[in-house]
């Protein structure tokens, strides 16, 4: 008996504090090209800024698109569209060739130092370039890149989008 009343006092307190929350709303739901189309009129998913938060756009895509085109589009920034949906970016315009070299891990090179880029621009190339992979078939080694510049080799990234 004594056995009974510590159980149920142990799931009365257990419970003691915790409130129920609303859903929270997140954003849209990650994205990937259906395999079964071969990569002919896909989408290409890059990631921009909205209201602060690194988040993915579709694109039309003619064909399969790599790494370092889906890079190359981005560094384009977004579109007149996005624009004027609110979209930014926290990166510089494309100012060289963005390169990908596989891994593990996958490694990102820029043209452009990376060290003045904030953690939204870095995201916006991790996700981007995670987005990508996927859509290939393939997939980050541990779930990371690299990402290097001419002024810094970042540790391995991880998506945070």
């Amino acid at each position: 008996m004594k056995k009974l009343v510590v159980l149920a006092a142990l799931l009365l307190v257990s419970a003691c504090g915790i409130k129920p929350t609303p859903v929270l709303a997140a954003g849209p739901a990650p994205t990937l090209r259906d395999p079964a189309s071969e990569g002919r009129g896909t989408e290409l998913i890059l990631y921009f800024v909205l209201d602060d938060r690194v988040t993915p756009v579709a694109r039309p895509s003619a064909g399969a698109a790599g790494v370092e085109s889906a890079l190359t589009m981005l560094m384009d920034g977004p579109s007149a569209d996005e624009l004027a949906g609110g979209y930014t970016t926290a990166l510089p315009r494309r100012s060289g060739a963005i390169t990908s070299t596989p891994g593990p891990p996958t490694t990102i090179t820029v043209p452009f130092p990376l060290r003045p880029i904030t953690g939204a621009g870095i995201n916006q190339l991790v996700c981007t370039a995670f987005a990508a992979l996927a859509a290939q078939g393939g997939y980050a080694a541990n779930g990371t890149v690299a990402v290097a510049g001419p002024d810094i080799l970042l540790p391995y990234q991880t998506c945070q989008g």
